[in-house]
């Protein structure tokens, strides 16, 4: 069963605080950890600072959305170990459902318990060269299934 709590944490991590909106590696406005959107409506760069417990609460939100996206996205994902799921998780938050389905040979390679081909298809991504550090932790976690 996936660890939602060490799942929140790790992003945190990955994603770090900012209290005011900034632009994102890919030039997106984002506030907190990681957040785009808040109660529908898009962060800019006018929208207002928020404190980390405020930001905490929307990462908790999004991260709901993102466990749905993989769910919708991987139809073995509820029968994989913790950490995989984790790690698809991870990526759907960070990418968005958008973006992920644009791996579609990882995908079939999840799908098929393929987690060295599924880890090799992540390396060959433009994702993999964005996010270097997050992305090779999550690659070595999707090829051995532990942190």
């Amino acid at each position: 069963m996936l660890n939602f709590q060490r799942l929140e944490d790790r992003v945190c991590a990955d994603e770090g605080f900012v209290p005011c909106a900034y632009l994102d590696s890919v030039g997106v406005p984002t506030i907190g950890y990681g957040t785009t959107c808040i109660m529908g409506a898009v962060v800019t760069m006018d929208t207002p600072p928020i404190t980390s417990t405020e930001a905490r609460d929307l990462l908790r939100s999004d991260l709901f959305t993102a466990l749905i996206d993989a769910q919708a996205i991987f139809a073995n994902l509820d029968f994989l170990n913790n950490v995989r799921q984790e790690v698809l998780v991870n990526m759907a938050y960070n990418m968005g459902r958008g973006r992920l389905l644009g791996f579609s040979k990882m995908i079939a390679n999840v799908n098929l318990l393929q987690y060295e081909k599924a880890a090799d298809e992540m390396v060959e991504s433009v994702w993999y060269r964005q996010t270097k550090k997050r992305a090779q932790r999550l690659v070595k976690a999707m090829r051995s299934g532990v942190w």
